[in-house]
């Protein structure tokens, strides 16, 4: 669980190994999708599928927005989503948004030196291959290569281990080269990450 908090929320295309619950205390927020945009107003909830790309901008209001990740499918009903917030907020949302599971999920894109391999593999060039893959995804295959490290921090660092640790596991040349892309992507640092983490499995003991 996260907090985002402020007038300036906007963050660039990435995705989750998670569902994400994204439930707005105030203000509101504007997700960009593959093929359409959702504002989300206070008192609202919108569930955005695990390994979906999405982006958001800023729209210059003070905003205040509670983040769950969720194990894939868990809670998907709109009505369980809202109980689900309702225990950990005081304000139960008056309506969640969803948002249907894709149909195509995202490929595993095993390295930057196998693009290449991939794109001989589909009969393409490198060039026409990456556009045909941000066409479908919306993120160019390289980006989509970041993002899976980027979500094997989150998940190393929900593990407990130390930055240093995490760095090198998730293929980063250091801590600081991780922070850098991870607060990029995801809108905090890698330390606040792993506080609330541990914040919120002491709150369920």
């Amino acid at each position: 669980m996260s907090l985002a908090q402020g007038r300036t929320l906007a963050l660039p295309a990435h995705c989750h190994e998670e569902d994400q619950i994204a439930f707005v205390l105030a203000g509101c927020r504007h997700f960009i999708l593959p093929d359409h945009c959702v504002f989300v107003s206070a008192g609202q909830a919108l569930r955005i599928p695990a390994g979906l790309v999405h982006s958001s901008r800023d729209i210059g209001v003070e905003t205040r927005c509670v983040n769950l990740y969720l194990t894939p499918g868990y809670g998907a009903d709109p009505a369980d989503s809202a109980a689900l917030l309702g225990g950990i907020v005081n304000d139960t949302p008056h309506h969640v948004l969803s948002i249907p599971t894709p149909e195509t999920h995202l490929p595993h894109v095993p390295s930057l030196g196998r693009i290449d391999a991939l794109a001989h593999r589909h009969h393409m060039t490198r060039e026409a291959y990456s556009r045909r893959f941000r066409r479908e995804y919306g993120i160019s295959p390289q980006g989509f290569q970041l993002l899976s490290r980027l979500n094997s921090a989150k998940a190393f660092l929900r593990q407990g281990q130390s930055l240093a640790d995490t760095a090198f596991h998730a293929g980063f040349a250091d801590q600081s080269h991780m922070g850098r892309l991870f607060r990029r992507a995801f809108g905090t640092t890698p330390r606040s990450y792993q506080g609330k983490q541990s914040a919120s499995e002491e709150r369920r003991l």
